[in-house]
């Protein structure tokens, strides 16, 4: 039996990545001990999973005040991103708590999902190896220079803990595991990437077959937990989807009720809304969905064989977006061009579009013949069972 210590930040997107959730599961059901490590609005989540949860003080994540209304600003949504999730002294301080965990609970393996900086920081410190859950990693590029800003965070944190720095890619500003990065997509999902790095293992992902749809047809309307105060995202898309002759069910990811019930004023008469839903209860029960580009959203259309419309804020949401596109299986669309002209369009189109649909469909059958949350587990099991890093 091993011994595995999940980390995340607190949101409940960042437990999923496509299946970091649902692999952590399945590894207790193998018969090893498994725990999360968060702050503790994950805690009812976790403990409902049946798994242990680890409560920190600190996990690196900084909430960032709303943009100011109407902001398109990318400079000013990547810089906020960067702030989210690598601050410093945030950072710095769950680094030192997860430490502790780590000495007091004694895992074999840590895992992370792409944002759990602290992860990185303990792991070296404890001389522990990392595996990280949502993104490729990319090959090692020693000729590029590093990314800046985040590259002058990322010394300043190791220089901080006295460690090298070895679990870092500085050519992208971005954790990297030696040892695995799981990626619940498939590598032809990645047509934009000439090349990924060795330790990446490609498992993809299975969902349930649909369930008698709607009528009107439903339509998710996301956009995460990060860039969810749009209230002008959240109107035009919902009368898109009426325009176009389906019935929007807005998620808006509010963190506390008042924000809530604002966004939720600002849809049209007849919208569902919703603070959070349960993506594999629901989703078999939709027939499109429109988000932000984030990777759990992705993966659960596609997982779903969902058509799609991605608009996205930030980070790995834009290649994301990219990808849609690219893959036949909906549309990627900057904010400023998510007028209420355009989005009836897409909205009308990932509704009615057969060619679309079959496409998303292609897509569910490739994901599902990787092997998902069972091929995920065993590859964890190989790393905290002493393989050695791939790279």
């Amino acid at each position: 039996m091993a011994r595995f210590l999940f980390v995340s930040l607190p949101l409940r997107g960042h437990t999923d990545w496509g299946g970091m959730l649902g692999t952590a599961m399945a590894l207790q059901q193998r018969g090893h001990a498994v725990a999360w490590a968060s702050e503790p609005a994950l805690r009812e989540l976790v403990v409902n999973a049946g798994l242990e949860f680890l409560a920190l003080e600190h996990s690196g994540w900084q909430p960032q005040p709303p943009l100011p209304p109407g902001s398109l600003d990318p400079v000013l949504r990547r810089r906020r991103g960067l702030d989210s999730w690598l601050d410093v002294d945030a950072v710095s301080r769950a680094a030192a708590e997860l430490a502790e965990q780590v000495a007091r609970w004694q895992p074999d393996l840590l895992v992370a999902e792409p944002f759990a900086a602290a992860a990185a920081v303990a792991a070296e410190q404890r001389n522990l190896p990392l595996a990280l859950c949502g993104r490729p990693a990319l090959p090692p590029r020693p000729e590029a220079p590093p990314v800046a800003p985040a590259a002058e965070r990322i010394a300043e944190l190791c220089r901080r803990h006295g460690v090298p720095g070895r679990l870092w890619d500085l050519s992208t500003g971005a954790m990297c595991s030696p040892w695995l990065h799981l990626d619940f997509f498939s590598r032809a999902w990645y047509a934009d990437l000439p090349a990924v790095g060795e330790q990446t293992a490609f498992v993809g992902g299975r969902a349930p077959q649909a369930q008698p749809r709607h009528d009107p047809p439903w339509v998710l309307v996301t956009l995460g937990t990060q860039f969810n105060q749009d209230a002008a995202f959240f109107r035009t898309a919902a009368e898109a989807v009426f325009l176009a002759g389906g019935r929007p069910v807005v998620v808006t990811g509010a963190a506390d009720p008042a924000a809530h019930r604002a966004l939720t004023a600002s849809l049209p008469a007849g919208a569902l809304s919703h603070p959070w839903l349960d993506f594999a209860a629901v989703l078999p029960q939709v027939a499109a969905v429109i988000h932000h580009g984030g990777v759990g959203t992705t993966h659960a259309a596609l997982c779903h064989g969902l058509p799609q419309v991605a608009v996205p804020h930030a980070g790995d949401q834009q290649p994301q977006a990219g990808r849609i596109t690219q893959a036949g299986v909906g549309y990627g669309v900057r904010p400023a061009d998510f007028t209420l002209a355009n989005a009836r369009w897409l909205a009308d189109h990932v509704l009615h579009d057969e060619q679309l649909r079959r496409a998303a469909q292609r897509w569910r059958g490739e994901l599902a013949s990787l092997g998902g949350i069972a091929v995920a587990a065993q590859k964890l099991e190989r790393v905290a069972q002493g393989a050695r890093p791939v790279v």
